[in-house]
């Protein structure tokens, strides 16, 4: 058999079908996205989207320790349950360079986000 590829009516990728039916309503389309991502627009798909950049944590740590910054990040991170919890989460060793908290906190702290999360 050969894969079929089919959209949902928003142009939303629903997947490859060999020797399945797809959901009610499915539309083939000729080929499957690069990025499940993308969207059908009845003659292409959609551009894929960036991808974002992440940072290990422990890098954005050392580079706010060198700026002489680390106690101030200590008490802002700590004075939040949230953001203390976010940060120190052990499963989660990274976070993304344009991540709205981490930008705010660097910002917060007088340093470049440019320059410490990149």
């Amino acid at each position: 058999m050969t894969t079929k590829y089919f959209v949902d009516s928003n142009g939303r990728y629903l997947g490859g079908f060999d020797g399945a039916d797809p959901p009610f309503g499915a539309i083939e389309v000729p080929e499957a996205p690069e990025d499940a991502r993308q969207v059908w627009d009845r003659s292409a798909w959609s551009a894929p989207p960036a991808m974002r950049q992440m940072v290990l944590k422990s890098v954005v740590q050392a580079r706010i320790i060198d700026a002489g910054k680390m106690p101030e990040a200590y008490a802002a991170l700590t004075g939040n349950p949230i953001y203390f919890a976010r940060w120190f989460a052990p499963d989660h060793p990274a976070v993304y360079s344009d991540d709205p908290d981490v930008v705010n906190l660097v910002r917060a702290l007088g340093l470049d986000p440019n320059v410490i999360l990149f």
